[in-house]
């Protein structure tokens, strides 16, 4: 089974990083958007190569690492 995974990285300024490993297409949008939900600010995004690849379907299971 592929492994899905979202990166958030918070820096000392309050800074967010968050990258999607992965996802294909929109989903990759659609996921960070439903996780960065709620936060205030400014954003702006990056989309890699894999953002241009066809949508796909995932089933969600959330781990977090500290």
């Amino acid at each position: 089974m592929k492994e899905f995974n979202v990166i958030v990285e918070i820096d000392e300024d309050g800074n967010i990083k968050a990258e999607t490993k992965g996802m294909e297409g929109e989903v990759c949008v659609t996921e960070l958007d439903e996780i960065l939900e709620g936060l205030v600010g400014e954003r702006s995004f990056k989309n890699k190569p894999e953002f241009y690849k066809t949508s796909q379907k995932i089933n969600k299971k959330v781990k977090t690492i500290k």
